[in-house]
């Protein structure tokens, strides 16, 4: 998950969330509510989210405000992921 402005990752730093393949596959539930958990405790601000799906990555606008989020899906594009210029703040790895 990447920051669109600066406000944002300078008050988060990086999070990695690790989750093992076996409780990915045996605990699909408690792995998804720890990434909400992990999505819900950044600061308010707008995102984007890269999924490193096989054959093509998904991409998704995330924004969290104090009373809800919202999610925009759109459609894969390199320029997209080529132009974002902040750091990572959340990082979820399985394996």
């Amino acid at each position: 998950m990447y920051p669109w402005d600066d406000r944002c990752s300078k008050l988060v730093g990086i999070n990695i969330v690790k989750i093992s393949e076996g409780d990915y596959r045996d605990h699909p539930d408690l792995c998804m509510k720890i990434v909400v958990e992990a999505l819900l405790s950044l600061p308010s601000g707008s995102y984007t989210v890269v999924n490193h799906t096989e054959p093509v990555p998904c991409v998704m606008d995330f924004r969290l405000a104090d009373k809800g989020c919202g999610l925009r899906l759109r459609p894969f594009d390199r320029e997209t992921i080529n132009s974002i210029k902040q750091p990572a703040c959340l990082r979820v790895v399985v394996g």
